[in-house]
Formats: structure tokens, sequence, C-alpha cells
């Protein structure tokens, strides 16, 4: 499907639009193994932040090569860029494990909608969601529940309303869900024997505060290897434009 009728979709249709194969099976296993890594690792120093049988790991653009590669894949820059502007910036880049058991995280809109009051507006879009899937995304292991065309209602969700209409997104391993962010969505149960690893990313234009520090974690060989997207997604020209003009202002003193 073309770039304009995916944006369309996003924005005018059912709010999401599903795109398979933009990873390997290869690298969406790095990507999966990598995390629960992590977890481990970050679980050990007390760094991991839990929701009963759901956790998080932050800040994966500084903790693994395949991380750099999925949060500027090319296909789901040009999508975001159409909705939010080319000088949009990363708001978050983080891996959310459902495990065993885990159930629904509630139903809600993305930041920074549920930080404003309703009726939020429609126009133009604050942020865009993406979902990896690192692994395949069944009816039994957790897969998000979104209720289409809710975007164009610019309010809170509506329970009745999304049990209705909601549907669950699967997919395989290497799929990318694209969301508007007013887009009503949930998690659904896992009710397998294995937790369940997506990626997700938060992009919203420059005049929107970042849901998650951007720097957080930084390591200064990724910055010195970044592409110019990859700068500008984490604000890093703000801190080198601020750290001149400081330096600046002390030389003339």
């Amino acid at each position: 499907m073309a770039v304009a009728s995916l944006v369309d979709e996003i924005i005018n249709g059912k709010g999401y639009v599903v795109i398979p194969d933009l990873l390997s099976t290869a690298e969406a296993e790095l990507a999966r193994s990598t995390v629960l890594k992590l977890l481990e690792d970050e679980r050990e120093r007390g760094q991991i932040l839990s929701e009963g049988q759901r956790e998080r790991v932050y800040g994966l653009v500084y903790k693994g090569d395949i991380f750099e590669l999925m949060v500027q894949h090319p296909i789901a820059i040009e999508i975001v860029e159409a909705i939010v502007g080319t000088d949009m910036t990363l708001g978050g880049f983080s891996a959310h494990i459902l495990h065993p058991g885990a159930t629904s995280m509630g139903i809600h809109v993305d930041y920074p909608y549920w930080a404003m009051q309703p009726p939020f507006p429609t126009y133009p879009a604050l942020e865009v969601q993406a979902i990896w899937m690192v692994e395949d995304f069944t009816t039994e292991n957790g897969a998000p529940v979104f209720a289409p065309g809710s975007q164009k209602l610019g309010n809170l969700p509506n329970f009745e309303h999304f049990s209705k209409t909601a549907e669950k997104i699967t997919g395989k391993a290497g799929s990318l869900v694209l969301s508007h962010g007013l887009c009503w969505h949930d998690t659904s149960v896992n009710s397998t024997q294995k937790p369940r690893v997506s990626i997700l990313g938060n992009y919203a234009p420059k005049f929107v505060r970042p849901l998650e520090d951007p720097l957080h974690g930084l390591q200064q060989e990724v910055v010195d290897r970044a592409t110019p997207k990859l700068k500008q997604l984490l604000g890093y020209e703000f801190k080198s434009a601020l750290f001149k003009d400081i330096q600046k202002l002390r030389t003339q003193r």
C-alpha cells in the first residue's frame, strides 16, 4: 500500500495500520532475545518498572544496534513524518513485556493526549505510536486491541463503545503497527506460558515535550555514529546547540 494511503488510514480511517515484513525473522528474534536479556540484567540491578505481570525496559536506542535500526526504519519514518512533520522528535523507545497471565492494562489514548484535558484536538496529530512485533502476535498472547475510527472522536475512551467495536491486532514477527495517538487501544490477556515482547516507539512534533528522556542512558559511541535523523529524533541537536551557546557566553565574560 502506498504511503499516502497508509497515512490516510491512520488519520481518517481506522486510526492504525499493520505493515508486515519490515524486519526479517532473524532481526525480530534478535530484538526479542536482547530485550529479555536486558530485562534479566536490569531486574537484578533494580532498574525495572513492573506493573504486575507487565514490565518495561527503557532507553533501548542505546542498548543494541538492532534498536538503532528499528527506531529510524525508513518506511516507518516516512509515514510518521507525513503525519507529525519532518522535524519530529522521539518521545520514547522502550520494550513492553507481557508475562504469562498478564491482563489488560486498561483502555487508553497515548501521550500527550492522556496528559491533556478532553475534548482533544483531532488536528494536527500530536503523536504516532509504533508497535513492533518482535514475535508473532496471536489472539492468545496479549495482542493489542484497537477501536477503529476512535481517533476522530477527540475524547477519552468509552468502555461500551470500545467493547462493541474493538479489534484485536495479530500478525507475524517483523510486522509494525502504526497508530494515531488518539485511537483508543488496550492490551489483551496473555494466556500463554511465554512472555510476549513488543517494542514501542512514540513519535511527536518537536513542540511536544517527550514522554521519556531521549538522552536517558546516553552512550556517546551511539551518538558518534548516529545518522542525522537519529540525532534529530534524540533531540541531540538541542543539547549540542545549548552547549555551544553556553560556551560562547562563557568566552564573552
